[in-house]
């Protein structure tokens, strides 16, 4: 089962038959009866201001139940997998891309461990781009956590930190018995982490979600550390699409024009 992690009502009209569920997280009531809900069974939904759609991943560990070698996965409600040319279209020329057909996804499950989104580039470290945009004390605070929580990974964190690509959006779709493997991990690092974050020192709600912005790193720490077999896709956000070609050339054109005119 694919689920879908959603904070509210949206259309679902494209998802592709029983393969996917929606799971809404957090603690309000801006869903469906039929949604699944993160508040229920073995939860932390009321950490959803600082840990966003690991919520989600949380209650798919402690609750689905998927058998081991069943396909499990978590995507969200606006961003999902497609093809890279699928994707291009749709950035460059408004193309509305299909989500990566189910039929690809177990194709693709017989031969790699598990599908991520394409990593993300960064020009500077990956550290340095976390600190650049969120809280530097915090990152010291997850490697200490890894040296305690997680010690065997502390090289691979390095060097992801070092490094300058990370996957992005907490988006994963593998088998059951592997997303619990990496849940239980996850969980342990971050749990040691939140003892000691004080999270009034932040201005804002979207640092808070300073959970969601780490574990976009430690994905690829433990992917590394496991040597798992990934296939990468684009992934599309169906309520931010990028600019056409024409819209982000046109004021570049008319400053041509103008120029000439004069």
């Amino acid at each position: 089962m694919i689920y879908v992690i959603t904070h509210k009502v949206f259309d679902d009209s494209n998802l592709e038959g029983d393969h996917y569920r929606i799971l809404h997280v957090g603690t309000n009531d801006n869903c469906k009866d039929s949604y699944l809900r993160d508040d229920t069974g073995d939860n932390i939904s009321e950490k959803n201001l600082n840990y966003c759609e690991l919520t989600g991943l949380y209650w798919i560990w402690k609750n689905a139940q998927e058998a081991d070698d069943e396909i499990d996965g978590l995507v969200h409600y606006r961003r999902h997998f497609t093809t890279d040319l699928e994707a291009f279209l749709y950035d460059y020329f408004g193309k509305k891309p299909s989500i990566l057909p189910y039929s690809v996804i177990e194709k693709d499950l017989k031969k790699y461990d598990i599908i991520l989104p394409r990593k993300r580039k960064t020009f500077r470290k990956v550290s340095e781009t976390y600190t650049y945009f969120h809280n530097d004390e915090d990152l010291a605070i997850l490697e200490r956590a890894i040296d305690k929580a997680a010690l065997k990974y502390i090289a691979d964190y390095r060097r992801v930190m070092d490094g300058h690509e990370y996957y992005f959006a907490n988006m994963m779709i593998c088998r059951h018995e592997l997303l619990k493997q990496y849940a239980e991990w996850l969980f342990d690092v971050l749990f040691e982490v939140e003892k000691h974050i004080d999270f009034d020192k932040y201005e804002d709600d979207y640092q808070r979600r300073v959970f969601g912005f780490m574990s976009e790193r430690l994905l690829q720490v433990w992917v590394a550390h496991k040597k798992l077999k990934v296939k990468e896709y684009s992934v599309f956000n169906t309520e931010e699409r990028g600019e056409t070609v024409l819209r982000k050339n046109a004021e570049r054109v008319q400053r041509i024009f103008r120029k000439h005119e004069k």
